[in-house]
């Protein structure tokens, strides 16, 4: 079985060609076939044949050679999930991503899709917590069961034991009662108030309690997920299908409000920060807390320890999702508070529990961008701490952008990465004399322009600022911009959007590691340019990408150009000729 997992846009084949073909043999052109007539519809495949052959990576599709013509293939398709009483191991990441999309497809009308992420983590969290058991059975055969759950609640990222009632609570012990099913879920919140705190919340907002309604729906979802045993699989991977879910309803979610940072932009801020062993970083605006999981997952591939993560976000039932985000990528160190950061920095308390500062090593954020209207003055001046981080004045109210950033800058100790939107760099009046003091006291280290069309909700491209309270000496009085406009692929599920591969990735992480000039790429700007240009940070001012040149065949050029002479000369002439005669009739 292939390894690297099925990206959507092939999951889909899959399902259209099962639907035509089930399990007789087709050749590639029959294949061809019905995949165009889906073009109508919404879905776009050219290349079939790199379909079919990602299909067959993943064990999803069998190949071989005709017996009629040997040069042709004939290609039939696998099963999509294990058959009962089949031997196999585990699922392939692209065969557990297409479970998670047959998920989605039964709630589709009918259920918030974050029920399916509910699922998915209490599944994941049971089969994990059933493995801790097993495990401790080896340890101490001669214990009573009763035992082993204790001192598995002790072991196991959270309990899904309940000792005061003498009652387990995972998925397996109460899948055969609906009522009894969804009340567990409920009881494992109320006993892990510490990592779990919002989710009788979450459970409500979302409609969960009301799937007693929807029988048909949740008796197909525990279906589907009990087909998987979840302690198969590292934390890293389930808490990749956590986010799939996330991202896969982000474009829908978009529409309504909620925003999404894509794990690409994640990732390449985890490059840009690399955080050290015993850190604390926060995320004032976290979201689903995708942000803070990239750096842990960098930090943890680079042999870092100790990390510690702390988010704060104003939306409950998203601050819930995020609870469950850090469960599943299995960090024990993560705490998330629920408020809103401008107003009321509730992280600042659990940061003094690490750190006696109350501030962060770390900063990672892309907060709400161009808030109207909400972070007047007035309204700012609420914040308890406001005379120490508004320093450099009060934005507009038309935009909170800059007050994030001075948000930012304060509970910063070492460096700080935060998307925005491209207009913070160059827009006049408060923001400007704001921007003017960030440069002039050499806060900022680099900017990074973005690509279009990289963000869900946006089509405007992003920029990612990056502060250092410690920059190295070379680096003093400077910014490295980074014209990354050009730095992308298009988006691998949906067509209107692009996202960064692993290649544009490693090119801008390790031009600002560098802090390379390369031409029409980046340039390393003294401040005082910087002033001249009346602190406008536009990256484009600075740096501007390379246009493809069109090629030039001099010597076709050559021709065209004698035959329009030609052609130039002849109508010269014909004029002239009528001219002539009219002049004749007048002489």
């Amino acid at each position: 079985m292939g390894n690297k997992g099925l990206q959507p846009q092939f999951v889909k084949a899959y399902e259209i060609l099962k639907e035509a073909f089930g399990e007789r043999d087709f050749t590639l052109k029959e294949a061809e076939e019905v995949l165009k007539t889906q073009k109508g519809k919404g879905y776009a495949f050219a290349n079939v044949r790199e379909i079919l052959a990602n299909l067959q990576k993943e064990g999803l599709v069998s190949a071989r050679p005709s017996e009629e013509d040997k040069r042709k293939k004939l290609y039939k398709l696998n099963e999509l999930f294990p058959i009962e009483g089949e031997e196999k191991d585990k699922l392939s990441k692209g065969e557990l991503i297409a479970l998670l999309k047959r998920g989605a497809d039964i709630i589709r009308t009918s259920v918030d899709y974050k029920v399916l992420a509910i699922l998915l983590f209490y599944k994941a969290v049971s089969d994990k917590f059933n493995q801790t058991v097993e495990e401790l059975k080896k340890i101490h055969p001669n214990w009573d069961t009763e035992r082993l759950y204790i001192l598995a609640n002790i072991k196991f990222p959270i309990k899904l034991y309940n000792p005061s009632e003498k009652k387990l609570l995972t998925w397996h012990a109460t899948q055969n009662d609906n009522v009894e099913f969804i009340n567990a879920l409920k009881k494992v919140g109320e006993i892990n108030k510490n990592k779990l705190s919002r989710l009788d919340y979450l459970l409500t907002t979302t409609g969960f309690y009301k799937l007693l309604e929807h029988r048909e729906i949740l008796e197909k979802l525990k279906e589907l997920f009990a087909r998987v045993d979840f302690s198969k699989y590292s934390y890293d991977l389930l808490g990749d299908a956590y986010e799939w879910i996330l991202n896969y309803f982000a474009p829908q979610q978009a529409k309504e409000g909620e925003v999404f940072t894509p794990i690409e932009v994640g990732k390449l801020i985890s490059h840009l920060i690399d955080a050290e062993s015993n850190s604390v970083i926060l995320d004032p605006a976290c979201g689903s807390a995708g942000l803070l999981i990239e750096q842990h997952k960098r930090a943890t591939q680079e042999g870092r320890k100790n990390i510690s993560l702390i988010g704060q976000e104003r939306n409950e039932t998203i601050a819930g999702l995020a609870e469950m985000n850090l469960i599943l990528h299995g960090i024990v160190n993560g705490y998330i508070t629920v408020g809103d950061s401008l107003l009321n920095p509730l992280f600042e308390e659990k940061i003094k529990e690490l750190k006696p500062s109350g501030k962060a090593d770390y900063v990672v954020a892309n907060p709400p961008w161009n808030q109207k209207g909400v972070y007047t003055e007035e309204a700012l001046k609420k914040n308890p701490k406001c005379d120490e981080i508004f320093t450099f004045g009060y934005p507009p109210a038309q935009s909170a952008d800059w007050a994030w950033m001075q948000l930012i800058n304060y509970y910063t100790e070492k460096k700080a990465a935060v998307v925005f939107d491209n207009g913070i760099l160059f827009r006049g009046g408060r923001e400007k004399a704001i921007r003017e003091k960030f440069v002039k006291n050499d806060l900022i280290e680099a900017i990074i322009l973005l690509p279009e069309k990289i963000f869900y909700n946006v089509a405007a491209p992003g920029v990612i600022i990056v502060l250092n309270k410690n920059k190295p000496s070379e680096r003093k009085e400077k910014i490295l911009f980074i014209n990354a406009s050009n730095e992308y692929v298009p988006h691998p599920e949906v067509r209107r959007l692009n996202t960064l591969s692993e290649e544009n990735i490693k090119k801008i992480a390790e031009t600002y590691r560098g802090f390379k000039e390369i031409e029409c790429f980046s340039r390393a700007v003294d401040i005082r340019e910087i002033a001249e240009n009346d602190y406008n940070l536009n990256v484009s001012l600075y740096v501007s990408p390379l246009e493809d040149e069109e090629e030039i065949n001099l010597k076709e050029e050559y021709e065209n150009l004698k035959k329009l002479k030609e052609e130039y000369e002849e109508l010269y002439n014909r004029v002239e000729g009528y001219i002539r005669e009219v002049l004749e009739l007048f002489d």
